[in-house]
């Protein structure tokens, strides 16, 4: 842990403030590539006008200031100390060098849950060895033979939970990325060090820790993949990728290889969270990828809303986008989440100072809730309905 890292870890109050530090230490491209999304990033704002539309409708006096607050639960068959969880993000070492193992280092300190995501920097395995245990996120990288051997793969280095997201059948206009003509992975060389010069200039500490190590910007889970019996390159995967993405028809054999427990990310309608309990989900994440991928859908609440509507009493509902407030978990908990993922999040905090600036945000937006949930009057995680909130009646 860098000196900076851990100055900067102090000077984290609030997730704003791990934004401002991630502006600052990285170049453009970079953060844009964290805080951009699809489109003219309409569905990115509706993620956050959504949780500030909700109005609480707190019981006061209901219980004493100083009586604890139980926030520790079960998600799916694993125990969390609170329903805040760290959800899976691509490419994470190219914004600290450290990446998914400061995330998930971070997680296991929190005593929370962390989902790797397969546009890891890191490799299934570098993370299992780290020993603590995490879920994993599945991309049919190198198409459905590539995601058949992941998932073999997530299986051996004992990951308990397979993510499955289905939200990407192409990747979403990204209109920041496109702005400086080149998109991620990044192979750095001196073509893309050229490309990048007039933004790196500023960031000489950054520049140093990628070029010291072109694993930062690689796609670690994408080595060792085959297809027809013969080694894939990274760019190969990445196009099979695109080309055979999930259906609703590759479950069949997901259910049939994956003993442990199965999650779909990236609904975000009644029916297509009917379906994913028709092939065997065992719970779902209601996700609009951060408004990364189809502009102008919903606000992940107002999904939720509908989501748990249609299939909140037969299965575990979790949701994404746009929390940054321990208050924004009490709102999605009121609507009827089970548990919380967080996104950008971590990685403003990832960003700003590492590990640190990792277990700071969590920290924080923990505190937070705590905090919540006392001015709430609600001393346990069951207290919070929607008896305690007024929603727009636009919603579902």
């Amino acid at each position: 842990m860098s000196p900076s890292d851990q100055r900067n870890a102090m000077r984290l109050q609030t997730v704003a403030d791990a934004v401002k530090l991630a502006r600052r230490r990285l170049p453009s491209p970079v953060f844009d590539y964290i805080d951009g999304a699809a489109g003219s990033e309409v569905t990115a704002g509706a993620n956050r006008a959504a949780i500030e539309a909700v109005r609480f409708r707190p019981r006061f006096a209901a219980t004493v200031g100083t009586e604890p607050r139980e926030i520790s639960t079960d998600i799916l068959g694993t125990s969390v100390t609170m329903p805040i969880m760290v959800g899976p993000v691509g490419f994470t070492r190219s914004m600290h060098p450290e990446g998914d193992a400061a995330g998930l280092r971070a997680a296991a300190t929190a005593g929370t849950v962390f989902c790797q995501s397969t546009m890891s920097g890191q490799s299934i395995e570098e993370l299992a060895d780290i020993g603590s245990p995490f879920w994993y996120q599945l991309y049919f990288l190198g198409g459905r033979e590539g995601a058949q051997q992941l998932v073999e793969r997530a299986r051996l280095a004992g990951c308990t939970t397979l993510v499955v997201t289905i939200d990407t059948p192409t990747p979403g206009n990204r209109e920041r990325d496109l702005r400086y003509g080149s998109a991620l992975p990044v192979r750095i060389n001196r073509s893309t060090i050229k490309k990048m010069a007039p933004y790196v200039a500023g960031h000489p500490r950054w520049l140093y820790n990628t070029a010291r190590d072109h694993f930062t910007l690689h796609l670690a889970n994408a080595v060792g993949l085959t297809r027809g019996g013969r080694p894939i390159t990274e760019n190969e995967s990445l196009m099979y990728w695109i080309f055979e993405p999930p259906t609703w028809s590759d479950f069949e054999w997901i259910r049939e290889n994956w003993p442990g427990t199965l999650v779909v990310k990236g609904v975000v309608t009644a029916d297509d969270a009917r379906r994913s309990l028709d092939v065997g989900a065992d719970g779902v994440i209601v996700s609009n990828h951060g408004g990364r991928q189809l502009d102008q859908t919903p606000s992940t609440l107002e999904s939720l809303v509908e989501v748990v509507g249609a299939v909140g009493p037969q299965t575990t509902v979790m949701v994404d986008g746009g929390i940054r407030r321990g208050s924004d978990v009490a709102v999605a908990m009121c609507l009827g989440a089970r548990g919380v993922f967080l996104g950008r999040s971590w990685v403003y905090g990832l960003s700003a100072a590492g590990e640190l600036g990792v277990r700071r945000v969590l920290d924080v937006i923990r505190a937070d809730f705590v905090r919540t949930m006392h001015l709430l009057g609600a001393r346990t995680l069951s207290e919070l309905d929607e008896s305690l909130v007024v929603r727009p009646t636009k919603w579902p």
